[in-house]
């Protein structure tokens, strides 16, 4: 146990608890360099110790010491004094690990090696947070907070580094320990799902079924029997009782995927629940207690829906209790290495194969993309390259593909209405020459829409990853529209 004898600062004093000399040593002297007072702990047994002698503003705390785990320890050292802002040390970085720390009422984490700068940072705002907690908190002391917490290897597949995303972890955290409702906005691709998903794998609700509802798929006029079910003869083929996802999430979590989607009059029933705690299934007449913890995410900005009417104000502030904002992966460049390594490492696990290296050159040209697509294309880039390339490593020549649909997508003005012209031209007319026997038949047009209508809308659907709102805005039509084509055309995404 090192004491500093002579405090700079007499009303703040800081703990470094790590069982790394040279950590201990590099963090008291940037610290004391920048005029804090530091004591340093290399165990858990001497953290405690510390911690019961001194009143400490902010704790940088080991995740992984020889005789203490920091998650458990984050615990007793927050039923002794709960104002401290407490740093978690970790050299892992992992998801889980934040999450937990956040759940434990961690202040924030930072993870080894260190950035000096990050450290100063971080320790000015910790302690603001602590002597503001002490100023409004005096003499209180938090009830010791008692987490069971399964460890699972699916909990570990949200992946960053970034600012952004650790304030992501952070709010999972504290999401997971209340059964509020939270609201997850970000783009197509971003990992909306899997937040939602860690948010239930961190709850008390873990043990019971985590059910999720794309509102996007589901056809308007089947959207109140796929949320709330129907009994037998509800309606015109009802010709069985439907349990609705409310019903089978019950205990447990719902993901509401593309919140925006729901129709209004779907809107005002799920307000209803939202603040009733009960179902009304569609013909039954009679209302049902549900337990539901509801989580939604949308890819829309739905504030400015309210404001133009298309989505109800009072359900937009019920669904938007706990935001979390997920970022596109182009505002957070920092995490594609950690991503790659992530996708090539399950690649290599799902098919019993060797982990191959990744060049420098194949990073470089990842970390400069821009990614439409986020996340979800990042892992399908990767996929493709290991599939075609040689299974030795990935190198620049794995990614041509790649690289030209970059050129493509951002050096070549593409006359579009030429080159539909020019190939609806020439296949026509092959048509008609093969065809001019039947022609009387008066079916052409109909023939022709059909044959380049359901590509088109192929395409569409891909590039929007299924999403079936963005295609309809994507092709200037509307939804109702859309989803009655795809059926016609037998289409299948």
């Amino acid at each position: 146990m090192e004491f500093n004898k002579k405090p700079q600062m007499e009303d703040i004093r800081i703990l470094i608890a790590d069982d790394d000399d040279s950590i201990r040593f590099v963090l008291q002297k940037l610290l004391e360099k920048d005029g804090f007072s530091v004591d340093a702990a290399k165990n858990g047994r001497e953290t405690l110790e510390c911690y019961q002698a001194q009143t400490y503003t902010v704790v940088f705390l080991d995740i992984i010491m020889p005789d203490a785990n920091g998650l458990d320890l984050i615990n007793e050292l927050k039923d002794i004094d709960p104002n401290s802002s407490i740093i978690i040390i970790t050299a892992h970085g992992d998801t889980q690990t934040a999450i937990e720390a956040a759940k434990r009422h961690s202040y924030d984490y930072v993870t080894k090696p260190f950035d000096r700068q990050e450290i100063i940072d971080i320790t000015n705002r910790a302690v603001e947070a602590s002597t503001q907690a002490r100023s409004t908190v005096r003499d209180q002391k938090d009830e010791k907070e008692s987490t069971s917490v399964q460890q699972s290897s699916d909990k570990s597949r949200i992946v960053g580094q970034s600012a952004a995303m650790r304030k992501v972890f952070q709010t999972v955290g504290r999401a997971a320990v209340s059964d509020e409702t939270v609201l997850i906005i970000g783009e197509s691709g971003t990992g909306k799902e899997l937040v939602a998903k860690a948010i239930h794998e961190n709850s008390d609700r873990d043990g019971s079924d985590f059910i999720v509802v794309d509102c996007s798929a589901i056809p308007p006029n089947l959207m109140e029997s796929a949320l709330f079910g129907h009994v037998k003869g509800a309606f015109t083929g009802a010709d069985q009782t439907h349990q609705g996802k409310f019903e089978q999430a019950h205990q447990g979590t719902i993901f509401l995927d593309e919140v925006g989607e729901l129709p209004h009059e779907v809107q005002m029933k799920l307000l209803r629940v939202l603040q009733e705690r009960e179902i009304e299934p569609i013909g039954s007449g009679r209302r049902q207690k549900v337990d539901v913890r509801v989580v939604s995410a949308t890819n829309r900005h739905l504030d400015q829906e309210v404001r133009k009417g298309g989505f109800r104000q009072d359900l937009f502030y019920r669904l938007n209790v706990i935001p979390i904002y997920l970022p596109p992966l182009r505002e957070r460049l920092e995490d594609i290495p950690a991503l790659v390594d992530l996708f090539v490492s399950r690649f290599a696990e799902n098919y019993g194969q060797p982990k191959v290296p990744i060049s420098d050159k194949v990073m470089e040209i990842l970390v400069q993309h821009s990614w439409s697509g986020n996340v979800r294309e990042l892992e399908n880039s990767i996929k493709r390259a290991l599939v075609m390339g040689s299974g030795n490593a990935l190198l620049p020549e794995h990614f041509s593909d790649f690289e030209a649909a970059v050129t493509f997508g951002t050096e070549i003005d593409f006359d579009l209405q030429n080159a539909v012209q020019q190939l609806v031209s020439h296949q026509v007319e092959q048509y008609l020459d093969e065809k001019e026997t039947d022609l009387e038949l008066g079916n052409l047009y109909s023939e022709i829409r059909r044959a380049y209508e359901k590509p088109l809308f192929e395409a569409v659907l891909d590039y929007t990853d299924g999403n079936r709102s963005r295609a309809a805005q994507v092709l200037g039509i509307n939804r109702n529209t859309l989803h009655s084509r795809i059926q016609e055309l037998s289409i299948h995404k």
